[in-house]
């Protein structure tokens, strides 16, 4: 091989070799940004949280993530946000149809004195906020997130007889509905029978279901643990919870340390009354008195 095929051969081995690092530079991003360091201290922060909090953009900004990595961060944020909303959803639409049990079923009614099956749903649902068409097979058709018969949920629309009829899953095996003319909405169980008939579920309000990457997740409950530590550490002093803690003592007013002396004069003070000692059994009276002589001499008596 000549010199200048030999040198073209290195240069293209330590291309090839650059190319390699860099992928796997790439296929390292979101790992390392799991265990970024911040300010030199590793984030050993447990995951698991579903905080419903926007993304602390702090954090966010400390991470220095790539575009690409940020970009996914973002969107599973605006996923479980969805998701999280939903939920919400599912309980006030869920509480807006117990309401209506006992109601008599009544074809084409919407309420408030009678609904039909889909009725009923359209009416419930839009107690959340969320708009679905009137019949049943559009209400089917629009909703994004498909759901099986073993991933129910509260809130769920499940479909029977070729999705004829639409009932409210209430969780535990139950479905909420308006059966037929001249029953009432009530609550009925998922027997063998209905699961045959069963045609298909969706979850209104919810996005479509979407695959994210563990890595994805991971990252995004450490930002928000993060975001977390960030506020507790910012939050000012709980005055029900925290002790008062004194001022320092240089502060506080110095107290005199002699009182000023209040007694009276000395001039003023009067005369003790003369006092009587205790008689002894066999002494007379007269000489137990201890004051002056003259205070006993009437006036023109001299004492004796």
């Amino acid at each position: 091989m000549s010199t200048a095929g030999h040198a073209h051969g290195n240069g293209t081995a330590v291309g090839r070799m650059g190319r390699a690092r860099a992928g796997v530079r790439k296929q390292r991003m979101l790992r390392t940004a799991v265990t970024v360091s911040v300010t030199g201290l590793a984030l050993a922060v447990p995951t698991g949280s579903q905080a419903l909090a926007a993304l602390n953009p702090a954090v966010l900004k400390s991470l220095h993530l790539d575009s690409a990595t940020l970009k996914k961060v973002q969107a599973y944020d605006r996923y479980r946000t969805r998701e999280a909303s939903q939920r919400e959803g599912a309980s006030k639409a869920l509480a807006f149809a117990r309401k209506q049990i006992g109601k008599p079923y009544r074809w084409g009614a919407e309420g408030p004195g009678g609904y039909d099956c889909s009725g009923l749903a359209m009416a419930a649902w839009r107690k959340a906020g969320v708009k679905l068409p009137r019949v049943t097979h559009a209400q089917y058709r629009q909703v994004k997130r498909k759901v099986a018969l073993k991933g129910l949920k509260p809130g769920d629309l499940v479909f029977f007889r070729n999705r004829n009829h639409v009932g409210l899953y209430v969780g535990k095996g139950r479905y909420l509905h308006a059966p037929y003319t001249g029953a009432r909405v009530r609550i009925d169980k998922l027997d063998a029978r209905r699961k045959r008939q069963f045609a298909g579920a969706v979850r209104p309000g919810a996005p479509a279901y979407k695959e994210w990457s563990p890595s994805v997740k991971e990252l995004v409950e450490k930002i928000d643990r993060m975001g977390s530590d960030e506020r507790v550490a910012n939050k000012p002093p709980d005055k029900q919870r925290t002790p008062h803690i004194p001022p320092p003592s240089d502060t506080l007013p110095k107290s005199p340390t002699t009182l000023p002396d209040h007694s009276p004069p000395t001039e003023s003070k009067p005369e003790p009354r003369p006092r009587y000692k205790a008689k002894p059994d066999n002494s007379d009276a007269w000489e137990q008195y201890v004051g002056p002589l003259e205070e006993l001499t009437a006036p023109g008596h001299e004492p004796y």
